[in-house]
C-alpha cells in the first residue's frame, strides 16, 4: 500500500504520523509535569521554617 505511493505522498504520511505522535507525547508530558508540580507544591507546604524573632531595639550600639 505505502510502497505503491509516490514519494510526495509517503512524506506526507510520514509527517502526519510524526505530528500525531508529537501531539500525543506533548500532551502526556504536559499532564505529568502538572502532576509533578502539584507534588512539589504539597511538599513545599509541609516544610516548617522556624521563625526568627529579632528585636532591633536590643541590638543598638551603646
Amino acid at each position: 500500500m505505502i510502497r505503491a505511493m509516490p514519494d510526495k505522498q509517503k512524506k506526507i504520511v510520514l509527517w502526519a504520523i510524526i505530528a500525531v505522535l508529537a501531539l500525543v507525547l506533548g500532551f502526556l508530558w504536559f499532564k505529568t509535569s502538572i502532576l509533578r508540580l502539584e507534588k512539589i507544591e504539597e511538599s513545599v507546604k509541609n516544610i516548617n521554617i522556624p521563625s526568627i524573632d529579632y528585636n532591633i531595639e536590643e541590638n543598638k550600639p551603646r
